[in-house]
């Protein structure tokens, strides 16, 4: 019956009590194996995935990994590698990065390093280990101790070991005293090995018979004794000196050269009688002593004479007479002498300009000049001085049989000082200056009255006193090709003006600048003119370098004679002077327009410098020759102001430079006269410069 059929109808309460209860039973779970749950894989599939795992990994790692491989000398070193790192065959197997190594064998020096393996090649590495050093035992026949030398240098040793002797070929030397030095080439093994090395040694000595007359001499060499004669020594080799001395002897040395080996017998030394000893003093002492001619010192002294014969003696000393004594002395004899030395005096007047100066002699006053001084036979040093004036020195040696006489002649100071520089100088270049030094006031150029008279010719009130060199003559084409080795001065109509002992020409006035500095860095002196590329733009006065005249300078040189001022070089008037210079005479008309007509130098152009006399000064062709470029720039001055110029050098700028002096293309009555001025700055074949300097 089922459920629903035994539900009864609710409106039908009698059946009710009929229905059945319906009751609930037990509930039994399923059961369950004792081994927990149920494993999703067996114990044999995990071992699978596990041996494939691994297998995935070895790939991997073999895949991404590099051999690392030291091919070691010696082969069968210990190679260590840090990390993780597999051994295979020669070498390692590991992954790229940076490994640390250590390589070791037995008997050599470890190394260790770091090396780095990419992912993209093997890595193979060379690594040669340093043998340990060897040991080398020296074992000499006869047994004696050595010094040992390795390669010529020492090294330590105990007892014939020398330890810790780098590997390789090695030049042994053994040595010792009173043996031959042995020497052997050995190849040390090293490894930290000891090696034995047998050296047999030969004697470095030779027997040497040694006898005197008389007797039992001792003999000894370098200090050491070796015994009394008769003796037969054992000497080393090499040049030995043998001392062989007695009593009441002479000790003597005997040089002997000794070879190893070679036994000799030296001929019989005979031993002279000892020098007796003779201690002399003199007064005054420092006499010169002489024993038979032969000079022997100054007293006091000892000397040592031969025994048993007789000497002469000298004594001689500045400003005293001569003693001379004879004397004999006995072997070993220790004996005195006393001198005394005579003083021998001569005269000497003294005399000095000007008068009563003070006199010292050896450094003290002796008196006034004007005197006559007796003064020992020797030399003495006079000094004559008076207040005003440089002291004047000398040294005389007076003489017993002659007066003598000192003139002292005193200078000022400014004298003594002028005494000292030279009147002539040779500069680098060859030329001769010659020392001027002025002391003038003077007027430079002419009068407006003066025939000839240009309008630059204006009148300057100079005061010249500063001390110059000026050159004797102009500067040679021979002394300018020193600084320019290819000038060439050229030729006028084919007359050459290139020859060594004419003027150089054809030159600037900038060159001729430049030709001075060149020849002041040579002299070493300061450079007057400064210039820029070769362009000169200004000079330094205080300079003490070579540079042109200045106007005043080359005005005075030329002009000033005892306190006039010339008008020609030759004189003060026309005609022209014979052999006064070299000017445009007659020999020159094919070349120039206008001659002197009644005038012959003998030069159609140029001379040779030093061709006609020199001025009072010394200088030539101050006038005729050629032009000479001046050291001032060109300025014409108003004339209405004759205030005094001390020293004038000219303005530092403007565009050209002062021409002073005619030359051989002139013949007019303005260019003779010294007075005339020209100007340019452009090189000309007529003119030339010569050179000055001042003196500090």
């Amino acid at each position: 019956m089922t459920a629903k059929e035994a539900v009864p109808a609710r409106d039908s309460e009698p059946a009710k009590e009929e229905v059945s209860v319906i009751q609930p039973i037990g509930f039994t779970p399923a059961p369950v194996s004792s081994g927990g749950r149920k494993l999703l894989l067996s114990p044999k599939a995990i071992a699978v995935v596990s041996c494939l795992l691994i297998g995935a990994l070895m790939l991997v790692y073999l895949l991404v990994a590099r051999s690392l491989i030291f091919e070691t000398q010696p082969g069968d070193a210990k190679v260590t590698v840090s990390g993780l790192a597999l051994p295979l065959g020669d070498g390692h197997l590991v992954l790229p990065g940076h490994y640390n190594y250590t390589i070791s064998a037995t008997g050599y020096v470890s190394q260790s390093g770091e090396v780095e393996v990419s992912s993209d090649r093997n890595s193979r590495h060379a690594v040669t280990l340093q043998r340990l050093p060897g040991h080398l035992q020296v074992v000499t026949e006869p047994n004696v101790p050595v010094r040992i030398l390795v390669n010529g240098a020492d090294v330590d040793s105990d007892n014939g070991l020398a330890a810790d002797i780098p590997a390789g070929r090695k030049r042994i030397t053994v040595l010792t005293e009173r043996y031959l030095p042995f020497s052997k080439e050995v190849e040390i093994e090293g490894l930290d090995n000891t090696q034995t090395l047998n050296a047999s040694l030969r004697p470095a000595w030779a027997n040497v018979h040694i006898t005197s007359n008389p007797a039992g001499a001792t003999v000894s060499v370098e200090g050491k004794v070796l015994g009394t004669t008769p003796l037969t020594a054992e000497l080393v080799q090499g040049d030995r000196l043998v001392d062989i001395s007695l009593p009441q002897h002479k000790t003597v040395q005997v040089p002997v050269p000794v070879t190893a080996g070679v036994d000799q017998t030296l001929q019989t030394v005979d031993l002279a009688a000892a020098d007796g000893t003779l201690r002399v003093v003199s007064n005054p002492p420092g006499a010169s002593v002489t024993v038979d001619g032969e000079y022997r010192g100054q007293t006091p002294m000892d000397l040592e004479l031969a025994s048993n014969s007789r000497h002469q003696l000298r004594f001689f000393m500045d400003g005293y007479s001569t003693v001379e004594r004879a004397v004999d002395v006995r072997a070993g004899d220790l004996r005195d002498m006393n001198v005394e030395l005579v003083p021998v005096f001569g005269k000497v007047a003294i005399t000095s300009s000007p008068a009563d100066a003070q006199v010292f002699i050896d450094g003290k006053l002796a008196g006034t000049a004007g005197q006559t001084f007796t003064l020992p036979t020797r030399s003495h040093r006079i000094v004559v001085r008076k207040a005003g004036y440089e002291d004047y020195q000398t040294t005389i040696v007076p003489s017993s049989k002659l007066k003598q006489s000192v003139r002292a002649v005193l200078l000022t100071g400014e004298q003594a000082r002028w005494s000292n520089v030279p009147a002539e100088i040779t500069h680098g270049a060859g030329g001769k200056m010659l020392l001027m030094r002025p002391d003038a006031e003077f007027t430079m150029g002419s009068s407006r009255r003066e025939q000839g008279r240009r309008a630059n010719e204006v009148l300057r009130k100079i005061s010249l006193n500063r001390p110059f060199y000026i050159g004797s003559t102009e500067v040679t084409n021979r002394e300018y090709r020193r600084y320019q080795r290819m000038h060439s001065s050229s030729h006028a109509s084919g007359v050459s003006l290139d020859n060594d002992s004419l003027p150089v020409v054809n030159i600037s006035w900038n060159d001729a600048a430049l030709f001075c500095n060149w020849l002041s860095a040579r002299d070493g002196l300061k450079e007057v003119y400064r210039a820029e590329r070769g362009r000169v733009v200004g000079f330094d006065a205080s300079a003490n370098g070579y540079r042109m005249p200045t106007e005043a300078e080359w005005a005075w040189a030329s002009r000033y004679e005892r306190g006039a001022m010339r008008k020609f070089p030759w004189g003060d008037s026309l005609p022209v002077g014979k052999n006064s210079g070299n000017y445009a005479d007659s020999s020159a008309g094919q070349i120039v327009p206008a001659v002197l007509r009644t005038y012959n130098d003998r030069y159609a152009a140029t001379a040779p410098v030093a061709s006609f006399p020199a001025n009072h000064l010394g200088l030539y062709d101050m006038g005729g020759n050629v032009s000479e470029w001046i050291h001032d720039l060109y300025t014409i001055g108003t004339g209405l102001s004759l205030k005094r110029e001390e020293n004038p050098v000219g303005p530092q700028e403007g565009d050209y430079h002062v021409v002073r002096g005619s030359s051989w293309k002139h013949a007019g009555l303005t260019e003779l006269r010294l007075s005339y001025r020209d100007y340019g700055a452009e090189a000309r074949n007529d003119i030339g410069f010569r050179i000055a300097r001042w003196v500090n």
